[in-house]
This record gives structure tokens, C-alpha cells and sequence, in this order.
């Protein structure tokens, strides 16, 4: 197995032991974003198409574009221009709420269902074979880990705000 240098074909020596593993995480994460995408290209999706429909099916309930958006793995500028490219495939409906006309619930369709249940059983297939160099142990160690990082990083935006509205006078 290659270290992250070397595989970078670097002759320094990485600034600290933080750079090394941000590096490695962006490098590991270009990767599997290419194999993910590689995966839904095949299927003639994209990942947030795959993750949309994924989350009606599980939810087997019509949501608002806000609860799928707050749902998605991946943040997304705007759920309704995805749920518009799912329309146009019938893969989901839109209907405007009876109660409140401004509110629009989205819901997969039996054609959205043929699509993303196959591909939910080939994914996990997938994800199998990405970890299978990981012990399950390790794969709990590696979740614990990366929801560290994602504290910290979820602490420092939150700090930045406040010295951004504190700085503005706000």
C-alpha cells in the first residue's frame, strides 16, 4: 500500500500531520465520488438524483422540497430544480397541498421505484467492496473519526458567524 506522498508523487514532506490528513481526506473522498459517479452514470443518474429518490422510497410518504432538502447527503443549491429533472423523467410527482397552496409534496413514482430499489442493492454491494480492506471495528473507528471532523468543522463555521455578525456590528 502507497503512502499519501508518495501516491502524490511529493518531495516534501507534508506542513504538519493536520495538512496530511485533510489531503488525505480530500484525496480519498475525490476517489470515491469518482466511483460513485462512474456507479450512477451507469444507471443514468447522478448521486443526488439516486439520493432523492432514495429518501422517498424510504420515507413511503410524499415530502416537501424543504424535508428532502434537509435530508440530503449532499447539500444541493436548489431540491426543486432536481425534483424538476426527476419530473420531466416520471420518476416523481409534485402536487400542491389542499391545506396550503404554496406548499408542494413530492412523491416517487412506481417507475422511480424500478430505478432506485435495484440500484439501492447494487450500491450496497458496492460499499461492501470499497471497505472490504476494513475490519467492521475499523469501520465504526472510521465513522467516529470522521463525525469528529465533522464537529470541528461544524464549530469553526459556527464560530466564523459569530465574528462575521459581531465584526458587522449586528
Amino acid at each position: 500500500m502507497e503512502n499519501l506522498r508518495h501516491e502524490l508523487h511529493r518531495c516534501q514532506p507534508f506542513a504538519s500531520v493536520a495538512q496530511e490528513a485533510i489531503v488525505s481526506l480530500v484525496r480519498t473522498g475525490d476517489q470515491l465520488d469518482n466511483t460513485l459517479s462512474r456507479f450512477f452514470r451507469q444507471r443514468d443518474l447522478t448521486f443526488s438524483q439516486y439520493n432523492l429518490l432514495r429518501i422517498l422510497d424510504m420515507e413511503d410518504r410524499p415530502l416537501t422540497c424543504g424535508e428532502i432538502g434537509d435530508r440530503l447527503v449532499q447539500m444541493v443549491p436548489a431540491v426543486t430544480s432536481l425534483v424538476d429533472r426527476l419530473l420531466k423523467r416520471g420518476l416523481v410527482t409534485r402536487e400542491r397541498s389542499e391545506a396550503d397552496r404554496r406548499t408542494v409534496h413530492v412523491a416517487i413514482t412506481k417507475q422511480g421505484r424500478k430505478l432506485v430499489v435495484p440500484a439501492s442493492d447494487q450500491l450496497r454491494d458496492l460499499e461492501e467492496d470499497v471497505m472490504q480492506g476494513l475490519t467492521q471495528k475499523d469501520q465504526k473507528e472510521l465513522i467516529r473519526l470522521l463525525q469528529l471532523v465533522r464537529h470541528s468543522m461544524h464549530c469553526l463555521a459556527k464560530q466564523k458567524e459569530e465574528e462575521s455578525l459581531r465584526s458587522s456590528g449586528l
